[in-house]
C-alpha cells in the first residue's frame, strides 16, 4: 500500500506525543533537580546509616521510652482501687480512647513509624489480663489513629451510654447485647475508662465546640471538658462497676472535676504515651511500678479562672488587611500576654481570693484556693509514704553572691518501694506601688529547685541535695525603677523558702526565712536611678554581660496584671497604629543602613586545603577558621544559609558532606512523611515532652537525650529540631504536648539535661521556638506578641537560657511570631543582645520553616544574628547582602556559626552516599530525552520522506498530463 503524503495524522500524533514527553521531562527535571532536590534527598537518602547501631539504639530507645511513662504518669486519686488485686485478671476497657489512644501529637511533633506501637489491649493482654473483647470490637472499627498528619480532628467520637442520650443525639444506641453494661458487669467488676484529647502543630484546641459537634448541648462546651457522651459513659460506669479507674490521655490540662465523684475509685494522668508507654501504664496499675510522676501544670476546676484564658483567641488589626507586601491579602494578628508573670501556679499561689464569671454567665466572688484549684502544680500520689528531714541549716542573712544548699533525708515509711520528689519554693518580698514601693511583681510561690530520689525500699533512706544560687531569686525590673536601663534586682527583705510536695502543700512544716539586707542591683552604679539602700553588683554570675531592657517596644500599651488590683483585661481586635502598619509594610525591606563603608570584602574561593573535619574541636575564634571560610564561594554560602531544610547540601570546597537534620521532640522523623504518607526513619516514638517533665527527673531527661542522639547517629541525623522549649501559657495551646511545662525552671532543667546529653554524643539540638511562640493559630501570618519583659525573662526565656548555659546548646530555632512588630527571627534584641551577648551562645540560629507570608526574610535574619533558613524546596539567594562588603561579612559570619555547629557534631564524620532517588531519576531523565530525541528524528525523517514522496507524485502527475 502506498503512503498518502497528504495524510499528516501519524506525524502530528507523534509530534504531540514527543512534545508531551518533552514537557513532562522538563517539568519533572525542574521539580526534582531544581525545586525539590533537597526535600527528595531527605525523603530518600542513600545507605541510611549503621544498621547494627539502628537495632541497638532502637531497643535502648524503647526501654527509655517505657521508663519515661512509668516515672511520668501521675496518680491523681486512689481510694484503694490501685494497685489492682492479683486475683482480678479481667478488665473492661471503656471509652473510644481505650481502643484508640492518642499516642502523641501531630505535625513536626509526631512520627510516621508505628510498627511497635502498643495499644491498651495488647499491653493488658501481655500482662496476663483478659480484656473484654466485645468492647474492643465495639470501639475498634472507628480506629483512625495511625501515621502522622498535620490535621487534627477535634470531634469527640464517644458513644452515648444511655438510650435516651443516643436518641437525643440522633445516633444508634450500641451498648446492647454482649456490650450491655449488665454483660460487662458479668465479665468483670472493674472498668478502666480512658478519656483522650489531641493536639498538633498549626492548631490550637477549640475553646468552643460549636464547629466540632452537631449536638446542641455540647456546642457551648470547650474541648477540655467532657462532652455529654463521655459524661454518660462515666455515670454508667460508676453505677455499674465496683472499681472504676480513669485514665487521662491528654497532653493538655483538662477540667477534671468529675474525678471527685465517689464512683471514681482511682485516676491516673498518662499524657501522650508514645510507642510503649501503655506497657508502663499497665505496670503502674498492677503495682509492678509505683507511680512517682508530678504534674508539670496546675489543674484548675474551670478554665475561666486562668487569666490567659481571656487573651487566647483570634484578634486582628482591623485596618491591616493589605499590610504585608509580596503575599496574598491577610491582616496582622495580635496576642497580648496581659497576665504578665502570673502564669499557671504563679497566679493561683499568689492571689488570696478569686473572682470570675463562668462560661454560663454566673458571677462568682470570694472563692478560696480549694474552690478553684483541683490539683496543684507538682502534685502526685504514690502507693507508699515518705518522711523528710532537713539535715542542715541555711544562713538567715544572705547576699546575691551566696549559694544555698538543702540536704533532705527522705525515708520510705510505707510498705512498697517507690520514688519521691522534693520540691523547693521561694516567696520574695513584694512592695506595692500603691504604698510607695517598687511595684515589681512577685509571685507568691516560685519553684527554686527539686530533686528526685532513687527507688527506696520500705524503711530505706536517701539524702538528696538541692542547691540554689541566691541570685536566682532576683526579679527583672523591666519598669526601670532601680536603674535607667532595666536590670535584675534582688530586693531587700525577707525571703520565705519551703520544702513542699506540690506548689501549695508544705511538707512537715519545713519552712525557713532568709533576709537580704539591701537591694542588690545587677548593674553598674552609673546607671542607678537614685533609689536608696542599693548595692550595685554588676552582671549575674551566669551572664556574659549585664542584662538590660531589650524589648521596651514589645510591651505595647497593655495594662498588665498586677497583684494590687488583679484586673484582667480581655483581648480584643483593634486598629493598628501608623507606626505598626509601617512595620508590617517594611517587614521584607532590607535597606542599606547596615552597610559600613569601611568594611572590606572577604576572600572567596581560596585554595587553603582545609576541610571541615580539620575544625573539629577548635575554638570559635581559632585562626584556622578564617582560612577555611576563605575557601567558600558565594554559591557555597547560598547552600549553607539559604537552603538548610532538614539538612544542608554538600560543599566540596571545604569537604563538607550532605548533612541531615530532622524533627521532632518525641521522635526522629522527616516531617514531610506526614504529607507524603511515607516513613523515612524507623525510630522510637517516645512519650511526649510533657511526660518527661512530669518525671521531675533530670537524670532520666539525660537518658532520653542520650537515647535519641544514639538513634540519630545510627541514621546519620546530626541535627535535631528539638527539644520544644515553649511554655504552657494556656491549656488550649495546640502544642503543649511537645513542650514541658508552665514553669520555666522545670522546663529549663529538663531541656538542659536533654540537650547536654545529646550534644555530648555529637547531636546538635535546635531548641525551639525562640521565643514567645505559645499560640499556633495564625503564628506565621504576622502574629504580634505583646509581653512584659519581666515575664519574658523570668518565664518564657528560661527554658532556652538553661539549655544554652547549662546544656551547652549550639543550635536554636527562632519562631514565626513577631515580638511586638518585629519578627522573632529578625530580632537583634533577641538573637544578638540576649542570646549571643548576654548568654554567650555560640552556634546556629535557624528559622522556622520558610513561609512566604510577607514577614520572613533570611537576609534580615542574618543581619539580626540569625544564621540560616529552614527551606527545603529551593535556595534563597542574598540579593542585597551579597552586593556589599558588609553584607558578605555578615554572610561569612553566619556560615561560620553553622559550620562551627557542624564541626562539633558527629555530622562532620558522616560521608552520606548519593541519595537513592537520584540515580534512577537521572536514568529516567536520560531515557525520556533519548525517547524525545528519537521522536524528533522520526518526525524529521517522516517529513522529509513525505516531502520527497509528494514531489515524486507531483512529477508523475505532470508526466501523465
Amino acid at each position: 500500500m502506498k503512503r498518502d503524503p497528504n495524510n499528516k495524522k501519524p506525524t502530528k500524533l507523534l509530534t504531540a506525543v514527543t512534545a508531551l514527553l518533552l514537557a513532562v521531562g522538563i517539568v519533572a527535571d525542574v521539580a526534582m533537580f531544581g525545586v525539590f532536590p533537597s526535600s527528595l534527598d531527605k525523603a530518600f537518602p542513600g545507605q541510611n546509616g549503621d544498621p547494627e547501631l539502628q537495632k541497638t539504639s532502637y531497643a535502648n530507645g524503647l526501654s527509655v521510652a517505657q521508663k519515661i511513662e512509668e516515672e511520668g504518669a501521675v496518680l491523681l486519686k486512689n481510694d484503694g482501687a490501685l494497685p489492682l488485686a492479683g486475683t482480678n485478671r479481667k478488665i473492661n476497657l471503656l471509652g473510644y480512647a481505650s481502643a484508640n489512644p492518642v499516642y502523641g501529637g501531630t505535625g513536626s511533633g509526631g512520627s510516621s513509624y508505628t510498627a511497635n506501637r502498643t495499644d491498651f489491649v495488647k499491653a493488658f493482654t501481655d500482662a496476663g489480663f483478659e480484656v473484654n473483647q466485645n468492647l474492643v470490637n465495639l470501639y475498634r472499627p472507628k480506629n483512625n489513629e495511625g501515621g502522622n498528619t498535620f490535621s487534627v480532628d477535634f470531634s469527640i467520637p464517644e458513644l452515648p451510654a444511655t438510650e435516651e442520650l443516643a436518641k437525643n443525639m440522633g445516633v444508634e444506641y450500641q451498648y446492647t447485647g454482649d456490650c450491655s453494661f449488665e454483660a460487662m458487669k458479668d465479665f468483670s467488676d472493674t472498668a478502666v475508662v480512658v478519656f483522650s484529647r489531641k493536639g498538633g502543630e498549626g492548631n490550637d484546641l477549640p475553646t468552643s465546640m460549636a464547629e466540632n459537634t452537631s449536638y446542641a448541648p455540647d456546642q457551648s462546651k470547650h474541648y477540655l471538658e467532657l462532652n455529654s457522651a463521655e459524661q454518660s459513659l462515666l455515670e454508667q460506669a460508676e453505677a455499674t462497676f465496683d472499681n472504676v479507674i480513669v485514665l487521662i490521655n491528654s497532653g493538655n490540662a483538662m477540667e477534671l472535676g468529675f474525678l471527685n465523684d465517689e464512683g471514681v475509685d482511682a485516676a491516673l494522668w498518662i499524657g501522650d504515651p508514645g510507642d510503649v508507654g501503655t506497657i508502663g501504664i499497665v505496670n503502674i496499675l498492677t503495682g509492678a511500678v509505683n507511680p512517682s510522676g508530678r504534674l508539670p501544670d496546675i489543674y484548675p476546676y474551670a478554665v475561666e479562672t486562668t487569666p490567659s484564658y481571656y487573651n487566647f483567641d483570634t484578634f486582628e488589626y482591623t485596618n491591616s488587611k493589605d499590610c504585608f507586601k509580596n503575599f496574598e491579602s491577610h491582616p496582622a494578628y495580635l496576642v497580648e500576654y496581659q497576665e504578665g508573670i502570673y502564669v499557671g501556679y504563679r497566679y493561683y499561689e499568689t492571689r488570696e481570693s478569686y473572682d470570675y464569671t463562668t462560661r454560663e454567665g454566673e458571677n462568682l466572688t470570694g472563692l478560696s484556693y480549694n474552690d478553684v484549684v483541683q490539683f496543684p502544680f507538682g502534685y502526685g500520689l504514690s502507693y507508699t509514704s515518705f518522711d523528710w528531714e532537713l539535715e542542715n541549716t541555711i544562713p538567715t542573712t544572705v547576699t546575691a553572691q551566696d549559694t544555698l544548699e538543702w540536704n533532705v533525708k527522705v525515708t520510705n515509711t510505707g510498705n512498697v518501694a517507690g520514688k519521691d520528689v522534693v520540691e523547693l519554693y521561694y516567696s520574695a518580698p513584694y512592695y506595692s506601688a500603691a504604698e510607695g514601693g517598687s511595684g515589681l511583681q512577685k509571685a507568691g510561690e516560685v519553684l527554686g529547685g527539686f530533686a528526685k530520689t532513687k527507688e527506696l525500699q520500705p524503711g530505706e533512706t536517701e539524702t538528696v541535695t538541692i542547691s540554689m544560687p541566691v541570685e536566682q531569686m532576683a526579679s527583672y525590673d523591666a519598669q526601670k525603677y532601680y536603674t535607667s536601663t532595666g536590670s535584675y534586682v534582688l530586693e531587700a527583705g525577707e525571703y520565705q523558702i519551703s520544702l513542699r510536695t506540690d506548689s501549695h502543700t508544705v511538707k512537715d512544716n519545713l519552712t525557713m526565712t532568709c533576709k537580704v539586707a539591701e537591694n542588690e542591683v545587677f548593674q553598674d552604679s552609673a546607671f542607678g536611678s537614685g533609689v536608696e539602700n542599693c548595692k550595685y553588683v554588676g552582671k549575674r554570675s551566669s551572664d556574659e554581660v549585664v542584662a538590660t531592657n531589650q524589648f521596651d517596644d514589645a510591651a505595647g500599651d497593655v495594662a498588665y496584671l498586677n497583684r494590687d488590683t488583679w484586673q484582667i483585661v480581655p483581648g480584643t481586635s483593634k486598629e493598628a497604629t501608623a507606626e505598626q502598619l509601617e512595620a508590617f509594610n517594611n517587614a521584607l525591606v532590607v535597606d542599606d543602613s547596615y552597610v559600613d563603608a569601611d568594611d572590606t570584602a572577604p576572600t572567596f574561593g581560596a585554595k587553603n586545603g582545609l576541610t571541615l573535619k580539620d575544625m573539629e574541636g577548635l575554638a570559635y575564634d581559632d585562626a584556622q577558621w578564617d582560612k577555611l571560610l576563605d575557601q567558600l564561594t558565594l554559591d557555597d554560602m547560598y547552600k549553607l544559609l539559604g537552603a538548610d531544610g532538614w539538612g544542608s547540601a554538600a560543599v566540596d570546597n571545604i569537604g563538607k558532606g550532605q548533612t541531615y537534620e530532622m524533627d521532632g521532640p518525641a521522635a526522629l522523623s522527616y516531617v514531610f512523611d506526614a504529607f507524603m504518607g511515607t516513613c523515612t526513619y524507623k525510630t522510637v516514638t517516645y512519650p511526649a515532652e510533657v511526660l518527661l517533665a512530669a518525671t521531675w527527673n533530670v537524670d532520666l531527661a539525660s537518658e532520653f537525650g542520650d537515647a535519641i542522639s544514639q538513634e540519630g547517629k545510627a541514621w546519620n541525623i546530626s541535627g535535631w529540631y528539638a527539644p520544644g522549649a515553649n511554655t504552657h501559657r494556656n491549656a488550649f495551646a495546640g502544642r503543649n504536648f511537645e513542650y514541658y511545662s508552665e514553669d520555666g525552671f522545670l522546663s529549663g532543667s529538663m531541656s538542659a539535661a536533654t540537650v547536654g546529653a545529646a550534644e555530648k554524643n555529637g547531636m546538635y539540638c535546635y531548641i525551639k521556638h525562640f521565643a514567645l511562640n505559645e499560640r499556633e493559630t495564625w503564628r506565621h501570618y504576622g502574629l504580634c506578641t505583646w509581653a512584659d519583659e519581666q515575664a519574658m525573662r523570668e518565664i518564657y526565656f528560661m527554658p532556652f537560657e538553661k539549655a544554652v548555659k547549662e546544656g551547652g546548646s549550639t543550635a536554636v530555632m527562632s519562631s514565626y511570631n513577631n515580638i511586638g512588630t518585629t519578627w522573632a527571627g529578625a530580632s537583634t534584641a533577641l538573637l544578638t543582645n540576649v542570646l549571643r551577648n548576654e548568654w554567650g551562645f555560640i552556634g546556629t540560629v535557624i528559622t522556622d520553616n520558610n513561609e512566604e507570608h510577607g514577614f520572613m526574610d533570611i537576609e534580615k535574619a542574618v543581619l539580626a544574628g540569625g544564621t540560616n533558613l529552614l527551606f527545603g524546596w529551593g535556595t534563597k539567594t542574598f540579593d542585597n547582602l551579597s552586593q556589599t562588603a558588609t553584607g558578605q561579612l555578615k554572610m561569612r559570619e553566619a556560615a561560620h556559626q553553622y559550620l562551627y555547629t557542624l564541626a562539633n557534631s558527629y555530622g562532620v564524620d558522616v560521608d552520606a552516599p548519593v541519595p537513592m532517588w537520584r540515580t534512577p531519576a537521572l536514568v529516567g531523565s536520560v531515557i525520556v530525552y533519548v525517547l524525545v530525541l528519537a521522536g524528533v528524528v522520526v518526525i524529521l525523517r517522516r517529513r522529509k520522506y513525505n516531502k520527497t514522496l509528494a514531489n515524486t507524485n507531483a512529477g508523475a502527475d505532470v508526466s501523465k498530463a
